[in-house]
């Protein structure tokens, strides 16, 4: 780790210190390095399923203090901004089941896919750790292509793993999900979460509207409509609102979104194994027609052409 650390220009003393900050690209970068080092292509979901909630600081203590599966979740991702920044997660239904999504929302040069296996694992291991050993989910859905190691990961996950696919989720039983494991003790909860506020206040004071509107696109585009009703409902405020605080920033809800398409665009079409429909859908686009169009009037080339030109 030491090694790994001057890698990035950091002090070793930061792993006496649970809560040491560390740059978000530092980061990923260490955890990609530290697979390679292993040997071990699977290392970020290993480590995520050796977790406990302490582990994950006072937010999974947090999690852990609620009585059924969803309020766990819920917490956690209420809180998750005293974990991880540049991140967002979210939990949503979809037909009887329920959908826990995890992905980082700041540019990134560095890849990601051992940060998402883990932060995953990580959330299964809670369940199981917290609520029930034997919990499994329907499925594991991760946007990053395909690895040789399949069968191996789904093993470790107990469940299907999809890949190439818009969102980093979750999918697990909403009945299963309801049932109460125990009972909740009210003065903890207030005191970890009076813990939790001091933690996030910082970040949350830094973070202007156009900050908060980016990170909503990233988390609902391929998954949910990203429009300006969508969008002011998740930040509690009317769309007109929306639409003028915005506009006092010299922003819109159509330019955040085509930049960020474009950022996003980019860097799907480099990950080897996406196909440009699989991108198209991971944009929100209803098919690989209309994302190609968008392309094109962004770049004057067809999509293909755009990662012929980057492979090279």
């Amino acid at each position: 780790m030491e090694a790994l650390l001057a890698r990035e220009k950091l002090s070793p003393e930061i792993l006496a210190d649970p809560y040491a900050a560390i740059p978000l690209q530092s980061y990923l970068s260490i955890i990609e390095a530290a697979a390679d080092l292993a040997g071990d292509p699977l290392f970020g979901a290993r480590l995520g399923f050796s977790l406990r909630p302490g582990n994950l600081a006072p937010i999974g203590l947090r999690a852990v203090q609620t009585g059924t599966i969803r309020g766990a979740l819920s917490a956690f991702v209420r809180w998750s901004g005293a974990l991880q920044s540049a991140t967002q997660s979210s939990l949503e239904s979809e037909d009887g089941n329920l959908v826990f999504t995890y992905r980082i929302t700041a540019p990134v040069v560095a890849p990601s896919r051992q940060d998402t296996e883990f932060s995953l694992a990580g959330i299964c291991r809670l369940i199981r750790g917290a609520f029930d050993p034997r919990w499994r989910p329907s499925e594991i859905r991760l946007n990053h292509p395909p690895i040789p190691e399949k069968t191996r990961l789904e093993a470790l996950f107990r469940a299907p793993v999809v890949y190439a696919h818009p969102t980093n989720a979750i999918v697990f039983s909403a009945a299963a999900a309801e049932r109460v494991h125990r009972t909740e003790d009210p003065d903890m909860i207030a005191l970890i979460e009076r813990h939790l506020q001091d933690l996030t206040a910082g970040a949350s004071r830094s973070e202007n509207i156009v900050d908060q509107v980016e990170a909503l696109i990233d988390l609902y585009l391929g998954v949910r409509p990203v429009d300006l009703r969508t969008i002011a409902a998740a930040l509690r405020m009317p769309p007109r609102s929306l639409q003028r605080r915005l506009a006092e920033e010299g922003q819109s809800l159509s330019a955040l979104l085509r930049r960020h398409r474009q950022r996003r665009a980019r860097s799907l079409l480099a990950e080897k194994g996406m196909s440009v429909e699989a991108v198209a859908t991971a944009l929100g686009y209803s098919d690989g027609t209309s994302f190609w169009r968008a392309f094109r009037s962004w770049t004057g080339d067809a999509p293909s052409l755009g990662r012929e030109t980057r492979c090279r």
